[in-house]
């Protein structure tokens, strides 16, 4: 990222999370009543690994979350999750739908940024649609003090292009020392 502005350099300002994204919980989706071995669609819960997916499932369409990227956050783990497909899931998570339309990687930044807060809730004192309403998150500013969304982006596109060169330098270079080993 040599033609960037370090992280640091930028200016950043507080934003209400409401003032940037409506919010809903999920639709009443049970997770023990399904199958989440064969279905088509991911089945996102309140876990923490795997993007939030606890398996594939088919299940009413009604129920189907067909708007995204969204951010998903679980009440209890307060743990975020950028979702790039239709999803299921239940009651207990979050679903972040940007007011403005943003990609999947400027949700991606942002929700590393909510996951600065995580810490701030646990199974008692729960990341409820009404108190993540209400949650600040710092962020990069352009010069008119708006969110920096291609700021954003461009960022975490430019980690996603230093993640690929570096496997595919090193799978050349592993394949280049088997042939001549």
């Amino acid at each position: 990222m040599d033609n960037f502005i370090p992280l640091e350099q930028k200016t950043w300002k507080p934003f209400v999370v409401e003032d940037l994204f409506n919010i809903k919980i999920g639709k009443p989706v049970i997770g023990n009543t399904v199958d989440k071995n064969s279905g088509k669609y991911p089945y996102v819960t309140r876990k923490e690994t795997n993007n939030g997916i606890d398996g594939f499932i088919d299940y009413d369409e009604e129920y189907l979350n067909k708007e995204f990227p969204v951010i998903t956050i679980g009440a209890e783990t307060a743990k975020p999750f950028v979702q790039n497909f239709p999803f299921f899931t239940g009651v207990k998570v979050n679903i972040m739908s940007p007011k403005k339309k943003l990609s999947r990687y400027t949700l991606l930044f942002i929700a590393q940024v909510l996951e600065k807060q995580k810490s701030n809730y646990s199974y008692a004192f729960a990341m409820i649609s009404s108190r993540l309403r209400k949650v600040k998150i710092q962020l990069p500013v352009n010069e008119l003090g708006e969110p920096d969304f291609e700021y954003m982006e461009a960022y975490i596109k430019n980690i996603f292009a230093e993640k690929l060169q570096s496997y595919i330098d090193k799978k050349f270079a592993d394949n280049y020392n088997q042939r001549e080993g």
